[in-house]
């Protein structure tokens, strides 16, 4: 997780998880420096959470950042919790830390190992809080919530208590003040140990399915630009549970962060590979789609709808059409050979084009009736 010399940012709040992390960070012998996000939710005691923070880092004779935000209306928590993910991940590219970490105990991953289960995640939702995630590293993820606190009074280390901990009106706070525990009275006094010990097994199989997925995409996945393109065909032949993953894989790729991206979003994308189903789109959460061309399943924002324009086509020659951002439509006028008359023959690099232009290029010869198509003109 750590090499000797690591420079690492610790996430502190002040809360007894984010001051073990940074104690014992610095008894181990890490450069560390502390980072705090007074998000300004409870007033005063947000404020007197920051000056706690500044002490401690100073007592511990380490780098001190800090930033004061505030959070707009709408989910609070996840606002929250992005805030601190841009700050820290800001920091850690300026000053040059290798890692950043946070303080999730083993208590953490279990009560969102149930929220997740309880709201429908699948494998990957389950296996969220990994010990190291990219740049983001948990050094506490096995250790329990009662050993935190224990190491802190054996040396009369102070932390701050966060009311909102005992809110139940957050889902976190009922499971962890009401369900768990009745769970452990009735079902299982060793539940966290079990569910732990449960999602470290699905963590194992988690990453062999991500590898499975990843070589997937190397071998049938292009990247053009903002979008993410997908071969059609090797999809076909796949497995259900590994084109689950292939899909929300290609959205991550595009961009999408797969915020509020549900089940029936990639159910949706999946009937696109179907026969079909060309020129068929799915909006996906986040200013995302996912569209069927011919052969290819595009992932990408949509691009604003085009203005009215219009182009002259010199015959023969050739004119480029920026809205379709495909390279250029070539016109020409030729002969076949195996014809006594010479009609006129219209050939394009249309691949990219799509159904719409498609349909129009098919309803052509109605209005001109004289024009033949190439083959090869990708409709």
């Amino acid at each position: 997780m750590l090499a000797p010399r690591d420079r690492v940012l610790a996430g502190v709040s002040g809360g007894a998880d984010s001051v073990c992390l940074a104690l014992v960070l610095t008894e181990l012998g890490y450069e560390i420096a502390i980072a705090h996000l007074n998000h300004g939710l409870r007033g005063a005691a947000s404020d007197e959470d920051e000056t706690f923070t500044a002490t401690l880092a100073e007592q511990l004779g380490v780098r001190y950042f800090s930033r004061k935000v505030l959070l707009l209306a709408g989910n609070v928590e996840a606002s929250g919790r992005d805030a601190r993910k841009d700050f820290f991940n800001e920091l850690a590219k300026l000053h040059g830390f290798k890692s950043i970490a946070v303080a999730h105990t083993r208590n953490d991953r279990v009560e969102t190992f149930l929220l997740n289960l309880l709201r429908g995640a699948g494998p990957e939702g389950l296996v969220s809080m990994a010990p190291i995630a990219g740049k983001t590293i948990r050094p506490l993820i096995k250790t329990s919530r009662e050993d935190v606190e224990a190491y802190l009074e054996e040396r009369n280390q102070p932390w701050r208590m966060d009311p909102t901990n005992f809110n139940p009106g957050f889902a976190r706070n009922r499971l962890r003040h009401k369900l768990i525990p009745e769970l452990q009275s009735e079902f299982n006094p060793n539940l966290v140990e079990t569910v732990t010990r449960t999602v470290e097994i699905l963590e194992e199989e988690d990453a062999w399915m991500r590898a499975l997925t990843d070589r997937w995409m190397s071998e049938n996945g292009t990247k053009e630009e903002e979008n993410f393109v997908i071969r059609v065909g090797p999809a076909e032949s796949v497995p259900i549970a590994l084109v689950r993953r292939i899909l929300r894989s290609a959205l991550r790729i595009a961009g999408s962060e797969l915020h509020d991206v549900a089940f029936d979003h990639i159910d949706s994308v999946r009937e696109l590979l179907e026969r079909g189903k060309s020129g068929k789109f799915v909006e996906i959460p986040g200013g995302f789609e996912a569209a069927r061309e011919f052969d290819r399943l595009v992932f990408r924002r949509p691009r604003p709808e085009a203005h009215a324009y219009e182009y002259e086509l010199k015959i023969p020659g050739h004119v480029h059409i920026p809205e379709f951002a495909c390279g250029q439509a070539q016109e020409t006028v030729s002969t076949r050979p195996d014809s006594k008359k010479s009609p006129n023959k219209l050939a394009g690099d249309c691949r990219r084009f799509g159904d719409y232009l498609g349909s129009l290029i098919s309803r052509f010869p109605r209005i001109c009736p004289s024009w033949t198509f190439s083959e090869n003109s990708g409709f």
